[in-house]
């Protein structure tokens, strides 16, 4: 049985939702929270939450790499009641793998569980086309990265502190920071979760 937690501070909209999960064999729909912040504070694990974007407490956007954190394995798919290109494509590169309509009927939701159970990601054409230059333009930002900045990101993904890359690689930790900031800039992400999802793709 799969685990799902709705996020989404329009309760109704969430009951109904948690309503025709109710119906689709395999999955259960195990808590519904108002939003990111008291979903944190439950420390709720499931396979998948769908994450409203718009809420008054902490948007989704920010809520994604917070909870991947956390929960590596769980996947996240956004609800939204309009296709708004850009802010679904955020939340993809946060590490999302999809998103779901607010309207979506039983059978659309089960199609979506099925899709993502299966590997895939359910996108937009439009979207999936923004992903494939965003996709094209890292390519080419990574040709960029110096030898030192690789060796950051290695100091990064091993789990390494500011302190500890300093001391492997003879540099200060400013310049360790200076490093960093460049990186971000330069992979065009704001935080170390942003970093470890583009570098697992």
């Amino acid at each position: 049985m799969k685990t799902i937690v709705i996020i989404d501070d329009d309760l109704n909209l969430a009951e109904i939702l948690s309503e025709k999960i109710k119906f689709i064999k395999g999955y259960n729909c195990i808590g519904i929270f108002p939003g990111p912040t008291s979903y944190l504070a439950n420390n709720l694990k499931a396979d998948y939450i769908l994450l409203d974007i718009l809420m008054p407490d902490m948007s989704g956007l920010d809520a994604i790499p917070l909870i991947i954190e956390r929960f590596p394995e769980t996947n996240i798919l956004i609800q939204t009641s309009v296709d708004d290109t850009d802010a679904l494509f955020t939340g993809l590169k946060l590490g999302a793998i999809g998103y779901i309509y607010k309207g979506s009927t039983q059978s659309e939701l089960a199609e979506i569980f099925e899709i993502t159970q299966a590997g895939g990601a359910f996108i937009s054409p439009n979207i999936a086309r923004k992903m494939a230059e965003f996709y094209h333009s890292t390519r080419t930002l990574t040709e960029s990265v110096t030898s030192r900045e690789k060796d950051i990101i290695d100091g990064i993904l091993e789990g390494y502190s500011y302190k500890m890359i300093g001391d492997k690689y003879a540099i200060s930790i400013d310049t360790v920071r200076s490093h960093i900031r460049n990186l971000y800039q330069k992979l065009s992400i704001n935080s170390k979760a942003e970093l470890f999802n583009l570098m697992r793709k």
